[in-house]
């Protein structure tokens, strides 16, 4: 199956990038997280999920989506409508499909699901948590800046996001936060690779957009809708995730009626570049589980 060559589409104000669109089977929808894009999933990766049609799907005001207004106010409800458009629209309204996201698209995947989980027939959580409160990382200094500070606050996280993204070097430094072992992945000829697929999207990221994400996302508790949840969840983080704890992740993980845990050894906030034969192993054993239930 060829993941190299992803179609281009436009819908609800987003674009989304597919991959094969004509494959049997029930689609897959995945989720990028915060200050990340559309570019976020490398297709090298994709084949852990299968011969079946993949669509990579955006957050509202992440670069190529155009960036959110000052008057902004997000909420779990509004993440998953973004999410349940899009799905409408590249599919149908009636259309079942798997659902995969990573970080704070693992929030928005989870507050989807809970909308409409009888069409959800499985979720992937990467790096995520029953909220979007941060605990630790420069990611909870920018929380606390954005909501202590106000606009202001707000205003100041926007040329810090520039700086880590000057050049692809400087950026090398700042990724490095969300990872175990920094050094061993990011001069890996993969990531080098991977590198330039990415960043380019990154160094157009709007500060003011990622200024309403880190004021929202920490009154976002998604604890009350979980349990409607009733599909498969895996649950999944890095071992050493600077930014999402394993007692987060269990906690997690045990919300679901059925959840799956997996933690990925030697691995922070990017487990399939971090240790890809545990990742690998942890979604294809529970994409079998879910097919064969099916």
């Amino acid at each position: 199956m060829d993941h190299s060559t992803p179609e281009e589409v436009k819908v609800a104000g987003m674009t989304c990038l597919v991959f094969n669109k004509q494959a049997p089977g029930t689609p897959v929808v995945l989720i990028h997280g915060l200050l990340c894009s559309i570019y976020f999933w490398w297709p090298d990766h994709l084949s852990v999920f299968g011969d079946r049609p993949i669509y990579i799907i955006g957050l509202p005001g992440h670069y190529p989506a155009t960036p959110l207004s000052s008057s902004t106010k997000l909420s779990a409800d509004s993440l998953a409508e973004a999410v349940i458009q899009q799905v409408d629209q590249l599919l149908t309204p009636e259309s079942s499909f798997i659902l995969v996201g990573h970080s704070t698209g693992a929030h928005a995947a989870i507050a989807a699901a809970a909308v409409c989980p009888e069409r959800v027939e499985a979720l992937i959580s990467i790096g995520g948590a029953t909220t979007g409160k941060e605990e630790g990382g420069i990611y909870a200094l920018f929380q606390w800046m954005a909501n202590k500070l106000g606009a202001f606050g707000r205003a100041l996280i926007a040329p810090s996001l520039r700086a880590s993204s000057l050049t692809a070097g400087i950026h090398k430094i700042f990724i490095g936060d969300v990872m175990a072992e920094p050094k061993k992945v990011i001069n890996r000829p993969d990531f080098q690779a991977y590198l330039p697929y990415y960043f380019p999207a990154l160094q157009k990221i709007s500060g003011a957009s990622m200024g309403i994400y880190f004021r929202d996302l920490a009154n976002m508790d998604l604890s009350a809708t979980i349990p409607n949840i009733q599909c498969p969840a895996l649950v999944m983080c890095g071992n050493c995730d600077p930014y999402v704890s394993i007692e987060r992740t269990k906690e997690l993980a045990n919300k679901f009626p059925d959840g799956h845990l997996a933690l990925i050894d030697n691995s922070g906030h990017m487990p399939m570049f971090e240790n890809w034969p545990e990742y690998e192993t942890a979604i294809t054993s529970f994409m079998d589980r879910v097919l064969s239930r099916n």
